[in-house]
This record gives C-alpha cells, sequence and structure tokens, in this order.
C-alpha cells in the first residue's frame, strides 16, 4: 500500500469509527515514515476565552500518536486494531490558532513496536506528542497506545 493510501485509509477509518473527529475537524496531514502532523481548525474548537478547548486539544493530541502507530505498523505491511490505553496531558500555554499536533517515531521505537507486535501479536508503546503555539510548545501529551493483529 503506498503511502497515500496508508494516509487515506487513516483518515478514512478516524472519520467513519470515531464521529466527532469530523466535526472537530480533524485531519491526518502527513505521515514521512517517521513523523506524523494532525490538525483541526480552532473555529469549532473554540472554548469561552476564544482559545483552543483544552478537550478538542487532548483529542487532536491523542489522534495523533494512535496515528503514528497505526501507521508505523501499516509501513510493516500490518492491519492493526490500535487504541489509547492511557494519557497525561500538560496545558502549558493557550492556543490561538491551528491546532496543530505532531510526534516522530525514532528508529529505536519503530524496532521496537516491530518486534514486539510481530513477536506477541500486540504492543504497548508510549509516545509522546506536542503542539506548538508559535514558536513554543503549549500542550504535550505522554500516552500509552497499545495495538493487537486484527481478527481475521
Amino acid at each position: 500500500m503506498a503511502a497515500v493510501d496508508k494516509l487515506d485509509h487513516v483518515r478514512t477509518k478516524l472519520k467513519e469509527q470515531v464521529p466527532l473527529i469530523t466535526h472537530m475537524g480533524i485531519d491526518v496531514i502527513s505521515w514521512d515514515g517517521s513523523t506524523v502532523v494532525v490538525e483541526a481548525p480552532l473555529e469549532p474548537n473554540l472554548n469561552t476565552h476564544g482559545t483552543a478547548f483544552g478537550g478538542s486539544l487532548y483529542c487532536v493530541g491523542a489522534m495523533t500518536g494512535w496515528s503514528a502507530l497505526h501507521l508505523t505498523l501499516m509501513d510493516a505491511g500490518h492491519l492493526p486494531s490500535v487504541w489509547l490505553a492511557k494519557g497525561e496531558v500538560a496545558y502549558l500555554k493557550p492556543v490561538r490558532g491551528t491546532l496543530r499536533a505532531q510526534t516522530t517515531i525514532s528508529a529505536e521505537q519503530r524496532e521496537r513496536i516491530l518486534q514486539d507486535y510481530e513477536s506477541k501479536g500486540r504492543v504497548k508503546v508510549s509516545i509522546d506528542v506536542v503542539i506548538r503555539e508559535g514558536d513554543e510548545d503549549a500542550v504535550k501529551l505522554g500516552a500509552v497506545y497499545a495495538a493487537m493483529k486484527q481478527d481475521p
């Protein structure tokens, strides 16, 4: 499956299986084999202060890590079932523009993910996601994701 097809697969899966994603405008923008970027527009995600709602920021961050693990496994030829097992978020400063989250799967992480998944049929991994406002970190999400092989 080509990289664009994988990205489209993940986008479609999120939008079809998590209806809130569509309302929030969340979209997986890019995947280069190690770094994933997920965005959502500010307008449908506003809070009472005119900045990004904390729950929306959490959701964008959570979908970024989810996408990274899903795409990492897809790149290795797998079609996994992925879910968020645990997440902790730190809101460092308000986000006043596009909610743009990113994470990178290191070569070492990828190796461990694939080794566990291929040998055990499942994997748990910690993934750190950041949302920036200008040149500064605005939100940090540390989350644990799990994946297992889908039933045929």
